[in-house]
């Protein structure tokens, strides 16, 4: 019993540094997805208004085109600020109130997303001592540091894998485990004749006529989404099943023509950074060193503000440009971006449990 009370606390040990590179990783990668527009609410009738049980549950009342507006320019301060380490729990928090508020609106008339899942770490880790360091605005060392490094990622990995349980328990409660029904086959038809997605791998897996192997991909679909059950139980075993998860993420891809890129942004945060080469953990905390000065906080503040004029006056989120034009010069198709991003992910994981391979040799 002593050891699961004291599992929250003693899963992860992630070092100020690599929070804090998190920190600002994370908030860029959001800052590159961009905030949903959601002024299109405004225009809605109320009656057509049908929330889920959510803060919304007890109104009908749809507020002005400008408060959408408002919120979505005050989410993209709360990302610039959080960045450079000025009062991030803080702006996390208000970011994250901003986010329910306006996605609940925007679910009220229609299918229900999943991408809270890959914004959740911007308020949970805002929890940890991520802004010790690479910081304008550095705060003090404290005495809960110490027991705030683990917890908020063990929790972020209990709700991904109690999410991806639930999926396949939904599956199984479906009938995937029936042998009459070959389930992938059907959702991949679905998209391929209906709704028109026929890109990538879709013509190779289209000549697969084999039930046994469509049901195979059921199968392993339902144990491999089921186990997950007991993976935040162990760490090491998590990060394990993070790899296979991108791996799935991108045979999904390559089959469905479903993107999960930005599920990446989450995975970083379980990256053992003890893995890394020296080398590279030198140079980008030299970089970082460099940059996030606190001597440069006005600059920094000055940035922020001349960054969200460009995005107002001239409807340009500079990260998000920078981002996807340097993709854009190695465009293949429409489907580069997430399989440089997935495809990436997963080599680069693959690497690092080479690595891990490596090191437990050599004790």
């Amino acid at each position: 019993m002593n050891k699961l009370t004291e599992l929250p606390f003693a899963s992860y040990h992630p070092g100020d540094e690599f929070l804090a590179f998190y920190r600002i990783f994370f908030s860029a990668f959001l800052l590159w997805i961009g905030i949903s527009d959601n002024s299109w609410i405004h225009s809605i009738p109320n009656t057509a208004m049908q929330p889920p049980i959510s803060v919304l549950s007890f109104t009908e009342a749809i507020p002005s085109r400008a408060f959408f507006v408002i919120c979505q320019y005050l989410m993209y301060l709360c990302l610039l600020l959080i960045l450079t380490g000025y009062r991030p729990r803080i702006f996390a928090i208000l970011y994250m109130v901003l986010y329910i508020v306006t996605s609940n609106y925007a679910y009220s008339f229609g299918k229900v997303n999943h991408d809270f899942i890959y914004t959740l770490p911007i308020l949970i880790i805002a929890f940890t001592p991520w802004n010790k360091t690479f910081s304008f605005f550095p705060e003090p060392e404290k005495e809960t540091d110490e027991s705030a490094r683990s917890w908020p990622l063990f929790m972020i990995s209990m709700i991904v894998s109690f999410g991806m349980f639930t999926a396949g328990i939904s599956k199984i409660l479906g009938g995937w485990l029936s042998a009459d029904t070959q389930y992938t086959q059907i959702f991949f038809s679905q998209y391929r004749y209906i709704i028109g997605w026929n890109g990538l791998l879709s013509d190779f897996y289209d000549q697969i006529s084999s039930k046994v192997f469509w049901e195979i991909l059921d199968d392993l679909t339902v144990i491999f989404e089921t186990s997950f059950i007991v993976a935040f139980f162990y760490p090491k075993f998590f990060r394990l099943m993070l790899l296979l998860l991108v791996f799935f993420h991108l045979n999904v891809l390559l089959m469905l023509n479903i993107s999960f890129m930005y599920s990446i942004g989450l995975y970083v945060l379980f990256i053992p950074a003890y893995l890394l080469p020296s080398g590279l953990k030198k140079k980008v905390k030299n970089i970082l060193t460099y940059i996030f000065r606190p001597e440069h906080r006005g600059f920094a503040l000055v940035s922020v503000m001349l960054y969200l004029l460009v995005l107002v006056f001239f409807h340009i989120n500079i990260i998000g440009f920078i981002v996807n034009e340097l993709f854009s010069l190695v465009a293949f198709n429409q489907y580069s971006t997430s399989l440089i991003m997935l495809g990436g992910a997963f080599l680069f994981a693959l690497y690092l449990l080479m690595r891990s391979f490596r090191k437990a040799e050599m004790r």
